[in-house]
């Protein structure tokens, strides 16, 4: 079997165990999570930035998501409110609220929120929804050719330099600035310990020990790969993102399969 046959194994395994409807209302939001997202996530980039932070780090996908999911992060973070967010003090909000959002795993990543807001405030307002990423840089919604996975990663290089030039927490590292591009509908994947673990079972990059130091070259193969295949199989990568996720045991997407699944182990 080559890597695509692989691929395909991957989504029939998964396919064979899932739980409908919800399993195919996801596909259906993440099919049209380009054209949803400004209104889903109420044009607020800093609300999307926050949620991927406190998904990061391999912070526990279901405890996580209950909390987000529940209005206690957003509560605890003014509802996203630019201006209030910039003015919150990091250290009163471990002091008075650490319990109630603890699932994020690490204390430096309500700084982290902070200063995303203070930066996105300095770089221009105008500048800190999610029309605006979408208007300033001319990444392709839909891969439908070879030539649109080649302008992905040009555009990609140009928004990883700027997050990088501002020094923006999480957002200069490649793993999260795909992750922020997949949940704005951009056609990639995060390539997380999860995703690599997977790639390396199926021979996309070489297995090691520890699958959190792949390179920055070996992500961006795995995520290439992704897309070819997406694009040969006329599957949006973020579809595909589900099911590698459900495949390799992400206790979040757990909740889209059956009791009696089997993750793939390593």
């Amino acid at each position: 079997m080559n890597i695509f046959d692989k691929l395909d194994a991957i989504r029939s395994k998964v396919d064979a165990s899932t739980i409908e409807p919800i399993f195919s209302d996801e596909v259906d939001t993440r099919n049209s999570r380009y054209e949803n997202t400004v209104e889903t996530e109420k044009n607020n980039l800093l609300r999307v930035m926050a949620a991927l932070i406190a998904f990061s780090n391999n912070a526990p996908s279901d405890a996580v998501g209950y909390m987000v999911e529940n209005g206690v992060f957003e509560r605890v973070f003014c509802s996203f409110d630019l201006d209030k967010v910039a003015n919150l003090n990091p250290d009163e909000i471990i002091t008075t609220d650490w319990n109630n959002i603890k699932s994020i795993r690490f204390k430096k990543k309500v700084d982290a929120i902070v200063r995303c807001a203070k930066l996105l405030i300095k770089s221009g307002k105008e500048k800190a929804t999610i029309e605006s990423l979408y208007k300033n840089y001319n990444l392709p919604k839909d891969i439908v050719n070879e030539g649109d996975i080649v302008k992905f990663w040009e555009q990609f290089d140009m928004i990883l330099a700027n997050f990088n030039k501002l020094d923006m927490p999480y957002f200069k590292n490649d793993t999260t600035l795909l992750h922020l591009l997949l949940h704005l509908g951009f056609p990639c994947i995060k390539p997380d310990l999860i995703v690599m673990k997977v790639a390396a079972s199926i021979g996309i990059v070489n297995g090691r020990d520890n699958h959190n130091t792949y390179r920055p070259d070996e992500k961006k193969l795995v995520v290439r790969t992704i897309q070819r295949y997406c694009l040969q199989n006329s599957i949006k990568p973020a579809v595909m993102d589900l099911y590698i996720l459900i495949y390799g045991g992400q206790k979040y997407a757990f909740r889209y399969v059956t009791d009696g699944y089997v993750p793939f182990s390593l």
